[in-house]
């Protein structure tokens, strides 16, 4: 008769939790946000012109192809000569409108974003020349550096390091470079340095442990000239 009640309660057990089934979580998969494709102004346009604001600014338009899975768009457009970016938030329309110092290079990216992730997708980066008044003819754009990034510590290779940058001219392939470097950034700021001339896009230069260097690049195509800001890294 024992045996036969412990029976009884087990097969009372197994028959109510024979109903019982796990539950398992639903996972929502939330696709991230895509890169746009960037339209207007096109890439290394020269003279791109704006809608004339004064005698220094002009309105530019902006426009770039929907991004799928995406509620915000931050367009960020940079100054050339100066490196300062202007950043605009944009909800679901894909243009907008910025005023910017004409006479100027610029540029200038689309990053997506969404409400639901919080990854981002960033665009291909464009550039352009906003035109000034008068202005005929176009200096090469601002060397783009690569290598050492501003502010980066560095372990020299036999007593050097090798500056790399990139070059660019919507109007011209010939290209030629001047580097400034030195421990004062007053005497790179203002070119007091002797320039080493070279038509590549790097070069090496001797450092010493434990100083500090600044560098610059002008980029010349033979008439106009730009400058890149000093740069500065440090040697380990």
């Amino acid at each position: 008769m024992k045996y036969l009640g412990i029976l009884w309660i087990s097969l009372l057990i197994f028959a109510c939790s024979k109903g019982k089934e796990a539950v398992n979580p639903v996972v929502v998969v939330v696709p991230p946000p895509t890169a746009a494709g960037l339209t207007l102004p096109a890439n290394n346009t020269v003279c791109y012109e704006g809608s004339n604001i004064s005698s220094v600014t002009s309105d530019v338009s902006f426009s770039w192809s929907t991004a799928k899975d995406t509620d915000v768009y931050d367009l960020v457009i940079t100054n050339l000569n100066t490196l300062t970016n202007t950043t605009k938030s944009v909800n679901s329309e894909n243009k907008a409108t910025v005023t910017l110092l004409k006479g100027t290079p610029y540029r200038w990216q689309v990053i997506s974003k969404s409400n639901k992730s919080k990854e981002t997708a960033s665009s291909e980066i464009w550039k352009f020349y906003l035109a000034g008044d008068g202005t005929s003819t176009i200096a090469p754009f601002p060397a783009l550096i690569i290598a050492p990034a501003s502010g980066a510590s560095v372990t020299p290779n036999a007593g050097k390091v090798n500056l790399i940058w990139s070059g660019s001219d919507a109007d011209s392939k010939v290209l030629s470079y001047e580097i400034y470097i030195d421990t004062d950034q007053a005497k790179v700021l203002n070119r007091q340095v002797a320039p080493n001339v070279t038509s590549s896009s790097n070069l090496l230069v001797t450092v010493k442990s434990g100083s500090v260097y600044y560098w610059s690049v002008k980029t010349s195509d033979g008439i106009l000239s730009s400058y890149t800001i000093p740069y500065s890294f440090r040697v380990n």
